[in-house]
């Protein structure tokens, strides 16, 4: 299979690896039905708290979350992605002439081009190298804020993870927040408590330390809002104790 084929299985197959691509898929985002709102949730409280008016969707695949970025939310969004496939759905979206081929590991961008970034499902393809160096470019492009999230470690022994030969880095908040903490040491990291996700939150000054508690609460106020909220997340009592400890 060349990389064409393989790039349009990725993310046209339902039965391709990773497999379980649900409703949302035909909105180009997300492996399975009502996934889109938990982003929306993400990016407009990440937007909303950092004051970003620029961000880099680093792995942007097909351009849904961009296009919902520019068109709702009124930010000056860049996608980049490594696929032909999905940037040639990515630059059909709204604004996608703002799309741009290139890796993760790799970013051709100049120093604090953006206000914000996002990175979400990409990193855990890589080699730990690979995520070390992203971690620092998005930290080198980005001038307030940047969130990565990933699949979650305890999804490696789930269905998604016997369907998935393509993660490489099936690893916990705390573990991609000390990976993280390696790569940007001038910045402070957080790891999130977002039920099925290894998400990190990275800020810097204006930003003061309540910036993960406030994030947290607004993205799950929201994700309620649209309905994308069925439980409180396992680990939110544990994130609440920690934010404690650190007298927030």
């Amino acid at each position: 299979m060349n990389a064409a084929e393989f790039e349009e299985r990725y993310f046209e197959d339902p039965g391709f690896a990773p497999g379980l691509k649900g409703g949302d898929e035909v909105r180009g985002y997300g492996y399975f039905p009502d996934y889109f709102p938990i982003v929306e949730a993400q990016l407009s409280a990440l937007a909303e708290l950092s004051g970003a008016e620029s961000l880099l969707d680093a792995g942007c695949g097909k351009g849904a979350l961009a296009a919902y970025a520019r068109q709702d939310l009124g930010l000056r969004v860049t996608g980049l992605d490594r696929s032909r496939h999905g940037l040639a759905s990515a630059a059909r979206a709204f604004g996608g002439a703002r799309s741009v081929r290139a890796d993760c590991a790799r970013l051709p961008f100049k120093a604090a081009a953006f206000d914000a970034a996002w990175c979400n499902g990409v990193l855990q393809y890589l080699a730990a190298d690979d995520a070390r160096a992203a971690l620092a470019g998005l930290v080198r492009v980005a001038r307030r804020a940047v969130f990565v999230s990933n699949i979650a470690a305890a999804q490696r022994h789930t269905e998604w993870g016997r369907r998935d030969p393509l993660t490489r880095l099936y690893l916990g908040p705390r573990s991609w927040a000390a990976l993280a903490a390696e790569a940007a040491p001038s910045w402070r990291v957080a790891a999130l408590p977002f039920e099925g996700e290894s998400a990190i939150l990275l800020w810097r000054a204006p930003l003061t330390a309540v910036f993960p508690l406030r994030f947290v609460e607004l993205a799950l106020e929201r994700q309620r809002r649209l309905g994308a909220l069925r439980r409180s997340p396992p680990g939110l009592d544990d994130f609440y104790r920690r934010q404690a400890r650190a007298g927030l």
